[in-house]
């Protein structure tokens, strides 16, 4: 968004302009319901749409077309490739209200805070939070093990085991992926440092 714009609080689709409330909480709301495994999908655009506006469309083709047009709003394209997943708003909750009182003011519990607003201020949280220290150990490889660096690599393993997300579907598989390159790397380079030490000792 540039500088000058204004949140959006409404959409145009087809000549009719639609009032939609986007206050972080009913856009994870809307997230959940897109993910519901247990409804058909115009079921779960009806579901979803209803906890942004009170109304959502009836035609099927008129609520799908509102949809895109929220989540090009809400969820703009996101260029590069995409790492590991290193927060979930549900299991980070009470970090990221910790966050936003010590950092910002706000109460997240009370305050109303539209999506664009909540995820720019979540973006630019500085050092200092414990959410952001969190992420740092969840987002840092490993080093490559050397004869002198064990007790750091010990330390952040620790951390990412102890701050690690539960993950499930196609997350945990690519977390799982991850973790076996990251892991046969570590070997590999665990190899290479005890030949290079074998061999100096000779």
């Amino acid at each position: 968004m540039k500088l000058s714009d204004r949140l959006p609080e409404r959409v145009t689709v087809d000549g009719r302009t639609y009032r939609l409330d986007f206050d972080f909480r009913n856009v994870l709301d809307l997230m959940a319901q897109l993910d519901r495994t247990d409804l058909i999908q115009p079921a779960r655009e009806w579901h979803a749409l209803r906890c942004i506006m009170r109304r959502p469309p009836r035609d099927w083709h008129r609520r799908t077309a509102l949809l895109l047009a929220v989540r090009g709003i809400l969820f703009p394209a996101q260029r590069g490739e995409a790492g590991p997943k290193v927060t979930d708003f549900d299991q980070d909750a009470d970090l990221i209200r910790a966050a936003f009182r010590q950092h910002y003011g706000i109460d997240l519990f009370r305050d109303r805070v539209h999506w664009l607003e909540f995820t720019a201020l979540l973006g630019a949280l500085p050092e200092g939070s414990k959410y952001a220290e969190v992420l740092g150990y969840r987002a840092r490889p490993l080093p490559k093990p050397t004869k002198y660096n064990r007790e750091e690599r010990e330390f952040l393993a620790k951390m990412k085991a102890r701050w690690a997300l539960h993950l499930e579907g196609e997350e945990a598989e690519r977390s799982y992926q991850h973790g076996l390159r990251m892991m046969a790397e570590s070997l590999l380079m665990l190899a290479d440092a005890t030949k290079t030490t074998t061999g100096s000792d000779e």
